[in-house]
C-alpha cells in the first residue's frame, strides 16, 4: 500500500471533513489543557521548595508558572466550550447517547471546573491575603480540581474506547486465528425478552448467559448491535428493523409500530442501571492507564515548555540574571526527565497492555501485522527484534502471538496510518528522554553550552508533536467505531452536515486563536 493509499484508507471512513475538524478542535483544546493540568502542579512544587529553602528564586519560578497558567486558563475554557458545541452539532447521536447513559462524569466535570476556576484565581490574585502555607494549600486544590476534571472527561473517552460491557476476543496464546468480532453484554428486561425467539437469537450469535425473574443477560455480536443502533437513530420502527427478524411472529404485530429507539433505550438503560450509572465509565478497559498516560503527557509538555522558556531566557540574559534562570532550567529539566521516564516505563507500558487486551484490532494496526505495508521497524532492520519483544511487552509471554491485521474482517479494521503515527511518537519520546538527560547532565556542570540551550528551546515543539501523535493513534485507531463495539461513525454523525468550506473556516479560526495565544504568552512571560 502506497503512502497515498494509506491516507486514502484513513479518509475512506464516513464524515471525513467533520472528523478532521473535530481532530483540530480537540487537539487545540488539548494543546492548552496540558498546561492547565501541568503548570499549577509545577508551580506548587516550586513554592514548596521555596518554603523549605527560603531561596527567593523558587518563589519567582512559582509565580512565573502561575502567570503562564492563568494566561492560558480562560482560553482553555473557551476552546473546551467550542469543542463541546462541535460535538453536539456534528455528532448529535453520540452526545444524545452520552447524555442518557454516561452522564455522571460529564455532570461532575462541571463541579470540577468550578473548583478549578475558584482556586486558580484565588491562588494567583489573592496571594497577599493568605499565609504561604495556606497559599500552597489553595494551589494544591487548584491542580486537584484540574486533575479531577481530567479524570471525569477521560473516563468518558475510555468508555468510548473500551466500554465495560464490550468483550474483545483475542487469545494471544492461540494465535491470530482466535480473533473474533467483539460481543456486547446487555441485560434485557424480562418483558422484552419474552417477545424474542430464542432459536432465532442463537442463529444470529446471541448467547444467553443468565435468566432471572425480571431480566435476561445476553451477549450480542457487535455487528448486530451496530446495525440496530444505526437503525434506531435513523428513526426506524421495530417492524422495519433488523430486530423484527428475531421477534416471535405472534408478538411482532403488537410491537411493529414502536420506534426501535425506544426499545433499544430500555435495554441499554437497564444495562447501565445494573452495571452502575455512577461507575460504568470508570470500569472501562484501561481507564487508569489512560488517565495516568494523559496526565503524564500533560506534565511532560509543561516541563519541556518551562525548560524551553528558561533556555530562551539564558540565551538572552546577562550574567547577573543567570543564577535564577539556571535554577529554573534545572528544575524543569529534572521534572522533564522524571515524567518522560515514567511515561516510557510505566504509564505508556500500561496503556499498551490495555490496548492489546481490549482493542486487538487497534493493536494489530499499530504494529502493522499485515502484508499490505512494510512496518517501520522492518525498514530500519529491527523487525525480527520487535517481533520478539512486543509479545512479551504486550502479553507477558515470548510465546504469545500478535493479532493479524489481515485476518480481521475489513469492516472492523482501523486505518494503518496509526502504525506510522505510533512509531513516530515512540521515536520522538525517546528523543525527548535523551534531551532531558543531556540537559540535566549539562546544567549540573554549570552554565549549559549554547547548542544545548537551543535544543531546550525547540524541545516544547517536539513534546507537543509527540502528544499530538499519541492522541492521533488513540482516536484514529478507534475507527470504524464511535463507541467501540456499539456505535459506528455513520450512526453518530449529523443528518445535516455543513459544507466542507465552513468546516475549513472554523479550523482556520481555531488555529488562529492558538497562534495568538502562543504569541501572547511569549510576549507576556519570556520577552523583555
Amino acid at each position: 500500500m502506497s503512502p497515498i493509499g494509506i491516507i486514502s484508507q484513513w479518509a475512506s471512513y464516513p464524515a471525513y471533513w467533520a472528523r478532521l475538524l473535530s481532530m483540530i478542535g480537540i487537539e487545540v483544546h488539548w494543546f492548552i489543557l496540558q498546561y492547565v493540568l501541568g503548570l499549577p502542579f509545577l508551580a506548587v512544587i516550586a513554592e514548596i521548595i521555596w518554603l523549605r529553602t527560603g531561596n527567593d528564586h523558587w518563589k519567582k519560578i512559582s509565580r512565573t508558572l502561575a502567570k503562564g497558567f492563568v494566561a492560558v486558563f480562560a482560553v482553555g475554557a473557551a476552546t473546551g466550550t467550542a469543542s463541546e458545541f462541535g460535538l453536539v452539532l456534528l455528532w448529535p447521536n453520540l452526545t444524545e447517547a452520552a447524555g442518557r447513559y454516561i452522564y455522571f462524569p460529564l455532570y461532575m466535570e462541571i463541579f470540577a471546573f468550578i473548583m478549578e476556576a475558584v482556586f486558580v484565581y484565588m491562588y494567583f490574585y489573592a496571594e497577599d491575603k493568605m499565609s504561604p502555607k495556606v497559599h500552597v494549600l489553595v494551589g494544591t486544590l487548584a491542580f486537584i480540581g484540574a486533575w479531577f476534571s481530567g479524570a471525569m472527561i477521560l473516563s468518558v473517552n475510555s468508555f468510548m474506547q473500551a466500554p465495560a460491557n464490550v468483550i474483545a476476543h483475542y487469545n494471544p496464546m492461540v494465535g491470530p486465528s482466535s480473533w473474533a468480532p467483539p460481543d456486547v453484554l446487555l441485560i434485557v428486561p424480562a418483558q422484552l425478552a419474552q417477545i424474542l425467539d430464542v432459536n432465532k437469537l442463537a442463529a444470529v450469535g446471541v448467547k444467553i448467559l443468565s435468566v432471572s425473574h425480571n431480566q435476561v443477560t445476553v451477549t450480542i455480536p457487535s455487528g448486530l448491535v451496530r446495525t440496530l443502533m444505526y437503525e434506531a437513530f435513523s428513526g426506524k420502527t421495530v417492524g422495519a428493523s433488523t430486530l423484527a427478524a428475531v421477534i416471535k411472529p405472534e408478538a411482532l404485530k403488537s410491537v411493529s409500530s414502536l420506534p426501535l429507539e425506544s426499545v433499544i433505550d430500555q435495554i441499554v438503560a437497564n444495562t447501565v442501571k445494573n452495571v452502575g450509572a455512577f461507575v460504568i465509565t470508570f470500569l472501562s478497559g484501561g481507564y487508569l492507564a489512560t488517565y495516568l498516560h494523559a496526565l503524564g503527557a500533560a506534565l511532560t509538555v509543561s516541563a519541556f515548555t518551562v525548560m524551553g522558556g528558561y533556555s530562551l531566557r539564558l540565551l538572552r540574559s546577562g550574567k547577573d540574571e543567570r543564577g535564577y534562570f539556571i535554577r529554573g532550567l534545572k528544575f524543569a529539566a529534572i521534572v522533564a526527565l522524571i515524567v518522560v521516564a515514567l511515561q516510557g516505563t510505566a504509564f505508556g507500558h500500561a496503556m499498551g497492555e490495555a490496548v492489546a487486551r481490549h482493542n486487538p484490532e487497534k493493536f494489530a494496526a499499530m504494529e502493522a501485522t499485515t502484508s499490505q505495508i512494510k512496518s517501520l521497524p522492518e525498514m530500519i532492520g529491527m523487525g525480527p527484534l520487535t517481533k520478539q519483544i512486543m509479545p512479551l511487552l504486550a502479553y507477558g509471554s515470548p510465546k504469545a502471538q500478535l493479532p493479524s491485521y489481515d485476518l480481521i474482517k475489513p469492516e472492523y479494521r482501523p486505518p494503518l496510518i496509526i502504525h506510522y503515527l505510533y512509531y513516530t511518537k515512540i521515536g520522538l519520546g525517546v528523543l525527548l528522554g535523551l534531551i532531558a538527560l543531556v540537559m540535566v547532565f549539562l546544567v549540573y556542570r554549570g552554565m549549559p553550552p549554547k547548542w544545548s540551550l537551543w535544543l531546550g528551546v525547540i524541545s516544547p515543539a517536539i513534546a507537543h508533536i509527540t502528544s499530538f501523535l499519541g492522541w492521533g493513534v488513540r482516536e484514529m485507531g478507534r475507527k470504524p467505531w464511535a463507541i467501540y463495539g456499539i456505535m459506528d461513525v455513520r450512526t453518530e454523525y449529523t443528518i445535516n452536515p455543513p459544507p466542507a468550506w465552513q468546516l475549513a473556516g472554523i479550523a482556520v479560526f481555531l488555529a488562529a486563536i492558538l497562534a495568538v495565544l502562543v504569541i501572547g504568552v511569549y510576549w507576556f512571560l519570556w520577552r523583555r
